[in-house]
């Protein structure tokens, strides 16, 4: 992605593909400890134009509860701007929290971030 940047002392890079859509990845664990800078990553792509976020996350090794109550918080965001947040290259562990959470059933989810965008416009 052209204006991947990485966000400061995170594990997350982010940027718009096209003035509407932002695709967010986020690398290592999804927890308590790294929701708050996945949040801010996808916020500034929001503030930035973008209406829908794909959030790759094939870089993903733990998805905790934080993680999962971001998820559904962001997700309640994109529809609130008309939106849609996707989930690309879903990994097994993450696969399974949505699972066992009932949680497959609110995301549209797609084996990586180049099918979700190609989707999207």
């Amino acid at each position: 992605m052209a204006d991947d940047q990485p966000t400061p002392d995170t594990a997350v890079s982010a940027g718009l593909l096209s003035p509407e859509i932002a695709v967010v990845r986020p690398v290592g664990d999804v927890d308590t400890a790294t929701a708050t800078p996945l949040r801010s990553a996808i916020q500034q792509q929001v503030q930035a134009g973008a209406r829908h976020v794909v959030l790759d996350l094939s870089g993903v090794e733990f998805m905790g509860s934080a993680g999962l109550a971001l998820l559904i918080a962001e997700r309640e965001s994109a529809i609130a701007r008309e939106g849609e947040l996707r989930l690309a290259g879903v990994p097994r562990t993450a696969g399974r929290a949505l699972s066992l959470t009932g949680l497959t059933e609110l995301f549209d989810t797609y084996p990586d971030a180049d099918a979700a965008v190609a989707d999207l416009r």
